[in-house]
């Protein structure tokens, strides 16, 4: 039995002699499960509130590495969104071993369910396959290779299947190398592993297939009791599919191709899944970026309207009612992406992206045509764009997991100066601001710090903002009085307002979202300056705040089943100040009278899959909201007359 986090496949057996009686603080009071790496105990914080306490065993105290990937475990699983794992609440040392606490997860493994109830069916089999792949996407958002998944490390929770045990996991970042010895599981562990390649997102898929198989059928698809048998029939057998549905079999099938680059994203699969689009059956040569192409095309004509022809689309918003889509959704050369900005470059509108390849790339606003060659130099994710003027040059800001804020200039594309560094982690978000006439970046990250950097020189301005108690997902700039300010919300559920000159704090903390702050921005309302924020994770509204005293204003706006994790603020037309969001799992783009604190008009169809990142901009004169996600398009949406009626 794995060790994970949280796992438990029955009840916890009573304690005996050897076994701790606390650890860090924590009485324990049985034994949830042993594997070969610790031991996971229960313990209880209150009487209706139980954790898991894992530690490493006694004899591998003294091993160095084996600390360091139990310690890195509580790193890795706390980037990971708590929906698809188990939450981390404490981590620390005891007598020389670490020990990991985390939520408790009431109900038996995959695995133990399988072999005692049976194979899953019909819907059950379906919300398995999404659950756990949406669960894998969000742990790919993280940064972060699995490396481990089986059906072991799927707890069958209360509330939906929960992926466990990150203890063999790496970052993404951190995973070009391969490393000195096979890590994983036999029966899960994807060709190229065997070969000594390094693991990422695809073998994680190879993984899921080889799981959902199991789950389907009872049976392992590379069956086999020594592990030298199990590891050459995956090197060199077909996988055993009997018994799989027949509309899983030629997903499952391409999943478990031996070449990576022939298996479907998880973005594609998640499209096939909830949309009932198969996917192609690719042959040996195709790899996964044509086979994402060649989906999201399928996906994009289905979703143009019939009534619509190529010119309607690609005209000017002109005449386009409100929340019609401006022109047909483009797929660039980004599969995923993570965060779009509106600037104008040459007298014309662009809209800038981030990507989960590292990249950023520019496109024409109103025809989607790619402007110049992507922008490379992230080592991972782009997770937030912005745009700003440097010595009469458009220049673009990125943040990404690789802790560097970088600057670009978007007319040539080069890169300004080297990489801005400081921050000891992922850049979650960045913004742009002007200080004394002195063009200005923000960002936030990992580290819990605020960062203010002079454009024109790379220099940071002053020390870090703190305040923060956890990691910063979001910053944004605005004034107040004349001066400017930065609001940052972070993953406790924070908003700060600081000085953007000082860093002193403004106003704040304010706190209200029930889960993390996953967007920010400011705009205003009337004569007042105020903050709009986005819920994560157990939360899913949009609120706002006044910028001066961090007040809330109004009732939250609810209307999004998943986070609000992309928020824009700007004004319609007619002078109303919107707010316009996107729902991460939803599908949903929503626009929110803020004065009247309502949405306005229906929720925006159309994304197939993740919604990332929303902006709002201009396109002939006439106000268009711009949202991206993982299925690699960025729609144009009008937020011009004739609008919705009250």
């Amino acid at each position: 039995m794995s060790p994970g986090a949280g796992n438990v496949t029955g009840e916890p057996r009573p304690l005996r002699d050897g076994d701790p009686r606390r650890i860090g603080g924590y009485r324990l009071t049985g034994v949830l499960g042993e594997g070969g790496q610790g031991v996971v105990y229960l313990s209880r914080i209150s009487l209706d509130r139980p954790v898991a306490v894992k530690t490493l065993h006694a004899r591998l105290a003294d091993d160095a590495e084996a600390r360091e990937r139990f310690l890195r475990e509580s790193e890795i699983t706390r980037r990971v969104a708590a929906f698809c794992t188990a939450r981390v609440l404490d981590a620390g040392v005891e007598d020389g071993r670490p020990y990991l606490v985390s939520e408790y997860v009431r109900g038996p493994s995959l695995d133990a369910l399988v072999a005692t109830d049976g194979p899953r069916t019909g819907g059950g089999l379906d919300r398995l396959a999404i659950t756990t792949l949406t669960a894998l996407q969000a742990i790919h958002r993280a940064g972060v290779v699995h490396r481990d998944l089986k059906p072991s490390n799927v707890l069958m929770g209360p509330e939906g299947p929960v992926v466990i045990d990150f203890g063999i996991a790496r970052m993404l970042e951190h995973s070009t190398t391969a490393s000195s010895g096979l890590v994983g599981t036999p029966p899960y562990m994807a060709p190229e592993l065997l070969g000594g390649a390094p693991a990422g997102p695809a073998s994680d898929v190879f993984a899921w297939a080889a799981t959902l198989v199991y789950a389907a059928t009872g049976h392992r698809a590379f069956p086999g009791t020594l592990a030298a048998v199990v590891l050459n029939a995956i090197m060199t057998r077909e996988p055993d599919l009997g018994g799989v549905p027949g509309r899983l079999r030629p997903l499952l099938a391409a999943c478990l191709a031996k070449d990576p680059a022939a298996r479907p994203g998880v973005a594609d699969l998640l499209t096939a899944l909830t949309h009932e689009r198969p996917l192609p059956a690719p042959p040996k040569a195709v790899g996964r970026r044509r086979l994402a192409r060649a989906v999201a095309a399928a996906v994009a004509a289905a979703a143009i309207p019939a009534g619509y022809g190529l010119t309607d689309l690609f005209s000017a918003p002109a005449g386009i009612p409100f929340g019609s889509p401006v022109r047909a959704p483009v797929a660039g050369g980004q599969q995923w992406v993570l965060s779009v900005v509106t600037a104008r470059l040459d007298g014309r509108p662009v809209v800038v992206s981030g990507g989960y390849d590292g990249t950023v790339a520019v496109a024409d606003l109103a025809t989607g045509a790619p402007v110049g060659a992507p922008l490379k130099g992230h080592r991972g994710p782009v997770w937030s764009v912005t745009a700003s003027e440097l010595d009469g040059r458009r220049v673009a800001v990125s943040g990404g997991l690789d802790g560097t804020v970088r600057v670009w200039d978007l007319a040539t594309g080069a890169p300004v100066r080297e990489p801005l560094t400081g921050h000891r982690g992922s850049v979650e978000s960045v913004a742009a601001g002007d200080l004394g006439g002195r063009p200005v970046a923000v960002s936030g990250g990992l580290d819990t710090e605020v960062r203010a950097w002079d454009l024109a020189s790379g220099a940071p301005l002053g020390r870090p903002f703190t305040g923060h108690a956890d990691w910063v997902l979001a910053v944004a700039v605005g004034r107040l009085g004349g001066r400017p300010v930065v609001a940052s919300g972070d993953h406790a559920g924070t908003i700060l307002v600081s000085d953007l000159a000082t860093g002193v704090r403004v106003a704040g903390p304010a706190r209200g979202h029930r889960g993390p702050v996953e967007s920010i921005a400011v705009g205003r309302l009337g004569d007042r300056p105020v903050i709009v924020s986005g819920g994560g994770d157990g939360d899913h509204t949009v609120r706002v705040w006044d910028l001066a005293s961090a007040a809330p204003i109004g009732r939250p706006l609810a209307g999004h089943r998943s986070w609000a994790l992309g928020l824009a603020v700007g004004e319609l037309d007619d002078g109303r100040a919107v707010a316009v969001s996107g729902g991460y799992r939803d599908g949903a783009v929503r626009v929110w009278d803020l004065a009247a604190g309502r949405p306005l008009g229906g929720p925006l169809l159309g994304h197939r899959g993740l919604i990332e990142t929303v902006a709002v901009g201009a396109l002939d004169d006439r106000a268009v909201a711009v949202s991206g996600g993982d299925d690699g398009s960025i729609r144009v949406w009008s937020l011009g007359p004739p609008y919705p009626p009250d």
